[in-house]
């Protein structure tokens, strides 16, 4: 009679072991998932200031519709590749102006000759949704909280304040630097550590599992 009354015991035990093990796996998840995404998001801001750095004030303020053919736009335009290339993440690097009417206008886009289709010329809105962002920006580093997409594509963004003149400082924003990495690669990367954490716990469950059928088994086999 007694190994007949534990029979519910392992079921019990199991029961409790599933979802214990569940709950912490999924708060496992969830933290993992936020870390790596805190953690590019922290890597695009680093990397826009950089970039941002860079690029003096004289060289974008003056730039006005239809200056795609200038020297002075070329050369900036090569600037933000050469910095872009020593990234391979970065699809894309441009700068904004933000208007008193609250958009932000294109005012360089390093695509410009090498993907004509899928750049924005002088003047162009975007439409990028990370509005409150871009004004962040103006002020500190900043980057989008999650994927977007516009007709360019789908992205996530870094953006950096570039200041009213490198070597002589008024404390005032002439533009906003941005760089895009592809979202779906963002995303591949949060998912990955997600993912090694679910199969974790998925074993832990089965082992944990098996070990109470197994000393139950043992136990009642005693009696």
């Amino acid at each position: 009679m007694t190994s007949c009354s534990l029979s519910s015991k392992p079921l019990l035990l199991a029961l409790v072991a599933i979802i214990v093990i569940g709950l912490l796996t999924a708060w496992a998840y969830t933290s993992a998932g936020e870390a790596v995404g805190n953690t590019a998001r922290a890597g695009l801001e680093s990397t826009a200031a950089v970039m941002a750095s860079q690029i003096n004030a004289s060289e974008i303020t003056a730039l006005q519709p239809g200056d795609e053919t200038t020297p002075e736009y070329r050369a900036i335009v090569e600037k933000l590749r050469t910095m872009r290339s020593m990234d391979d993440n970065i699809l894309n690097a441009y700068i904004l102006k933000v208007n008193p009417d609250q958009t932000a206008t294109f005012l360089v886009d390093d695509l410009t000759f090498s993907d004509p289709a899928g750049s924005a010329s002088i003047g162009e809105v975007s439409t990028d949704p990370n509005r409150e962002t871009i004004f962040m920006a103006l002020s500190v580093p900043s980057s989008s909280k999650k994927p977007y997409t516009t007709k360019y594509g789908s992205f996530m963004t870094g953006y950096a304040p570039i200041d009213d003149s490198a070597t002589d400082s008024t404390g005032n924003t002439a533009a906003v630097l941005c760089i895009d990495i592809s979202a779906q690669d963002y995303e591949k990367a949060v998912n990955s550590s997600g993912f090694t954490i679910l199969i974790t716990g998925l074993i832990s469950i089965i082992l944990v599992i098996g070990c109470i059928f197994l000393c139950c088994r043992s136990s009642c086999g005693k009696n």
